[in-house]
């Protein structure tokens, strides 16, 4: 019996010290998976990209410092969590908040002292600027900067692409791919309301994107065309493009809908209402005049879908202001 007793302690110590050994791999097993996740996420650097200019830019580390030179960059930089990096933006940005106490470097012109003085580990452009911030841009590159050309998005599909790139860019590719998720989920929400508009009820629009006496309109396949299709709205302009309209045109057009487009004028709906001959346009006659906000409908970046939203519920407000 004692040799029986003797034998079972032996067996319960030898189970007890496997035990502790195998736990003692679980943990070895853990230090070894910890650093390795670790090490995954910072393999993103050194990264490459091909930016707008088809140019190839590499950012060897993380940035930490950030120049944005137009607001739609910004915005994404903020919108993907990167916006504590931002040290400077252009005298555009109002969006978020916080950017208005950041250095303003951008306007017509570049302050490349300035940015130089910041020390960025990456400056974002755009190519909405054409060439004329080029000789600045090749000043700080000279200068050993990553200077990454961001595409001036012309569809949903390429904001998607902007965010995602600008992700890559700045070390947050899953947090990029989680906002463009989010915005295609909302405009799937906007296009499933839209979807019930029959073709006899649907409003046409006439955006205004400057005021009296030079009357811009936007037109024909252009990005604020096709979310007025995406709502299920039809462009009273059939000119592509952004055309000058005169008044005579707009009257015999006639719209069910006016929406102006700017900010810049003091009550910009109410001078459309009271301008001379147009009360027998419909949208006059019926108020139906909006100001739905540029910054919105124009910057090709996280708030876009905010602006087919905006524009949907001008249209449409039974269906889409509930």
């Amino acid at each position: 019996m004692k040799k029986f007793y003797s034998l079972l302690a032996v067996l319960l110590l030898a189970g007890w010290l496997a035990a502790c050994g195998n736990q003692e791999g679980a943990n070895e097993e853990q230090k070894t998976v910890d650093p390795k996740t670790e090490q995954t996420a910072d393999s993103r650097f050194p990264v490459t990209l091909t930016d707008a200019a088809n140019q190839e830019v590499t950012i060897e580390e993380k940035p930490e410092k950030i120049v944005s030179l137009i607001p739609s960059n910004t915005e994404i930089l903020y919108a993907v969590g990167a916006g504590d990096e931002v040290v400077a933006v252009s005298e555009h940005d109002q969006y978020p908040e916080e950017v208005k106490d950041k250095e303003q470097v951008a306007g017509l012109e570049l302050n490349i002292e300035k940015i130089l003085s910041l020390e960025p580990d990456l400056v974002l452009s755009h190519a909405s600027a054409g060439d004329r911030w080029d000789s600045g841009l090749q000043q700080l590159k000279d200068s050993g900067i990553p200077v990454l050309i961001v595409k001036d998005a012309q569809n949903f599909d390429e904001v998607y692409e902007t965010i995602e790139f600008i992700g890559k860019a700045t070390g947050r590719t899953e947090d990029a791919a989680t906002v463009a998720e989010d915005m295609r989920s909302k405009l799937d929400d906007i296009k499933e309301k839209a979807a019930g508009i029959k073709e006899e009820d649907k409003k046409s629009v006439f955006l205004e994107i400057s005021p009296a006496p030079e009357i811009y309109a936007v037109g024909q396949n252009t990005f604020m065309d096709q979310m007025l299709e995406t709502i299920h709205a039809n462009n009273a302009v059939e000119e592509e493009g952004w055309p000058m309209m005169n008044e005579e045109a707009i009257m015999e057009i006639n719209p069910d809908v006016i929406i102006v487009n700017y900010t810049y004028v003091e009550n910009p709906v109410q001078q459309v209402l009271d301008r001379k001959g147009w009360q027998d346009i419909t949208a006059v006659k019926e108020e139906q005049v909006f100001m739905v906000d540029e910054a919105l409908t124009s910057r090709p970046g996280p708030r876009i879908v905010e602006g087919v939203e905006a524009l949907a519920k001008s249209v449409y407000p039974e269906i889409f202001d509930k």
